[in-house]
């Protein structure tokens, strides 16, 4: 089934970003542009599940970041700094006005990036659940995730074994000693696994490495990328009981420092948020960008 017969008005396409071309989904013009970033070895698909709702009001444009899902790869190229290039120039060449950036783990990152450096080009932020603080990965539970994806990654399986190697990957839960397996963790069914496999599928390898050893992140100041963040923006923070990568700390610097802020937090979602569990926060993200001034 293509894009187009899954989600009529939604179509792909591909943007020359200079030292590599993104692929990229478009919905119809039915409103103010909405750009969509998705996390470290996810592709555009994860946002799916909000698509439907989020065309209706809006003008989706949601990218494949450089090295995830059809887009290209570049060797030792995914630093954060070259991620937020590539929607810099997609955001200027192709959005061409103003645009609100939700940004889930990584996206959410890049997505601070560009607000700082661009703000000319971002009208308002939405984070998912993204590290701020942080400039490397700070759990062995992730630390554990990243290892396992990037060695599954590397072998090029099909899909269906790759699914399988992801649900059994073991991580360290937060806060206890003890370990559990992917595939045993609440939401993790097959159907999910097979969604999650084929994002592995078209990630490359290098993306996870650069993750692993921190360089993805070097230079990352999070206290400087917010002073530089004059947009509105609104945090989604997951619970870190159940895996969520935005700390406490993350949003108490981020509220001092931030101009314009809302903050929501869910309980009883980990960090995949709205992959597994949209409602809430589609309801959130509506809100906010509803409130937005026209």
């Amino acid at each position: 089934m293509t894009v187009q017969e899954a989600l009529p008005g939604i179509s792909e396409h591909e943007f020359d970003a200079g030292e590599v071309r993104l692929n990229y989904a478009e919905g119809p013009a039915n409103g103010a542009p909405l750009v969509l970033l998705h996390g470290l070895g996810r592709r555009w698909q994860v946002f799916l599940p909000l698509i439907p709702a989020l065309s209706m009001r809006w003008h989706i444009f949601a990218l494949d970041l450089r090295g995830h899902g059809k887009s290209g790869h570049v060797t030792r190229g995914y630093q954060g700094t070259k991620y937020s290039d590539d929607v810099a120039r997609f955001l200027s060449d192709r959005v061409k006005i103003p645009a609100i950036l939700f940004g889930h783990s990584l996206g959410g990152m890049v997505g601070m990036w560009v607000a700082a450096h661009h703000p000319e080009l971002v009208r308002s932020l939405i984070l998912g659940d993204n590290m701020i603080l942080a400039d490397r990965i700070p759990t062995p539970m992730y630390a554990a995730l990243f290892s396992g994806l990037r060695d599954i990654a590397q072998k090029h399986f099909p899909i269906d074994e790759i699914a399988k190697g992801i649900g059994r990957i073991e991580l360290p839960l937060p806060g206890s000693g003890e370990a559990v397996f992917i595939r045993n963790l609440p939401g993790n069914d097959e159907a999910y696994l097979l969604s999650w496999a084929r994002c592995v599928a078209q990630t490359d390898p290098d993306a996870y490495n650069m993750a692993i050893d921190g360089s993805a992140l070097e230079g990352w100041n999070g206290e400087m990328v917010l002073q530089g963040i004059s947009c509105p923006t609104l945090l989604l923070q997951a619970s870190r009981e159940l895996g969520g990568l935005m700390s406490d700390a993350d949003v108490t610097l981020a509220t001092r420092l931030l101009h314009h802020h809302t903050h929501v937090k869910f309980r009883t979602l980990g960090h995949a948020l709205f992959i597994q569990q949209p409602e809430p926060v589609l309801r959130a993200v509506t809100n906010f960008m509803e409130s937005l001034p026209e």
